[in-house]
């Protein structure tokens, strides 16, 4: 079980060391530019909570690595990083952001690992799996 201030404060450490600001605010993000990981400090579930850090690290983690992200993710390197117009209704745009998506919850559990958190990955998967949803129920 996760002591939720002890691990807010172990991933908050690790952010500042790569010069990541960890702030609370009403949503969850990941802003490249601010070098800011925002949480949802609000939500019932401190676990929950957690779990959506380490996804929006995760984004960190991908974003790190420009070449890697846009190999992976050309469409939505084109559309973050590039000049390019992307459109966003086409079934590859729409693709890459839930694979997307989902890499940046495999990323912050294998962060959790590295970091010898004790997560439930049942529990941090049915989590990232709802949030997955949204993207492709049209969200996007």
């Amino acid at each position: 079980m996760l002591e939720y201030q002890k691990t807010v404060d172990l991933l908050r450490g690790y952010l500042e060391q790569k010069g990541i600001y960890l702030a609370k605010g009403n949503f969850d993000a990941y802003f490249h530019e601010e070098k800011t990981v925002v949480y949802n400090h609000k939500l019932r579930n401190k676990e929950n909570m957690i779990y959506s850090i380490l996804h929006e690290i995760g984004h960190y983690l991908a974003f790190a690595n420009r070449k890697s992200y846009g190999n992976k993710f050309p469409v939505l390197f084109k559309h973050r990083f590039g000049n390019g117009q992307v459109n966003k209704r086409t079934n590859r745009y729409r693709m890459e952001v839930v694979l997307e998506e989902y890499d940046a919850w495999h990323r912050g559990e294998r962060l959790a690992k590295k970091l010898n958190l004790d997560i439930d990955t049942d529990k941090y998967y049915t989590y990232a799996s709802r949030q997955v949803k949204t993207y492709y129920e049209g969200v996007v």
